[in-house]
């Protein structure tokens, strides 16, 4: 997994023993939200094949019928993960029928995009209220130090 910090944070997974990164797990929520059904499958480095160039996965997993791969994923399609949610709304026939103009492709694309960054305006408001509710304890010595406009406030 490639990491640029300036633009894709990561985040440490016990399991796999490597960063995940935050657009990817954004991406595993939306799919899941969107159709509980989904979910986005990841095949750790220690994992892989010598030549596997899609190690990401979506996932069907119907209740009584074995999973199903809806699509292999390359670490570049997942660069792009509004395309990936347009691909799946593109193929979602029960919401809009079998035939997509190129106007719904468009409308599609940017309801994906919107989704996006719904997910991660919600995750920086979990972050900012995780932060408050932590101040507001005064935190494990019940001491707190919070400089603010260059003020010094003591709690």
């Amino acid at each position: 997994m490639e990491t640029s910090f300036a633009t894709d944070p990561q985040v440490w997974n016990s399991e796999l023993g490597e960063f995940i990164s935050d657009n990817h797990r954004r991406l595993a929520e939306i799919l899941n939200d969107y159709n509980p059904n989904l979910s986005l499958a990841f095949i750790p480095i220690k994992d892989r094949l010598p030549g596997d160039t899609k190690p990401f996965a979506i996932l069907e997993k119907r209740p009584g019928f074995e999973p199903v791969i809806v699509r292999y994923l390359s670490e570049i399609e997942m660069r792009d993960p509004a395309a990936v949610l347009a691909w799946v709304f593109e193929g979602d026939t029960t919401k809009h029928g079998g035939i997509v103009n190129v106007m719904r492709k468009i409308e599609l694309r940017e309801s994906a995009d919107e989704l996006l960054k719904l997910k991660r305006r919600e995750d920086e408001l979990e972050d900012a209220r995780e932060h408050v509710a932590f101040m507001v304890s005064g935190g494990r010595s019940k001491l707190h130090t919070i400089r603010h406009n260059g003020k010094k406030f003591e709690r």
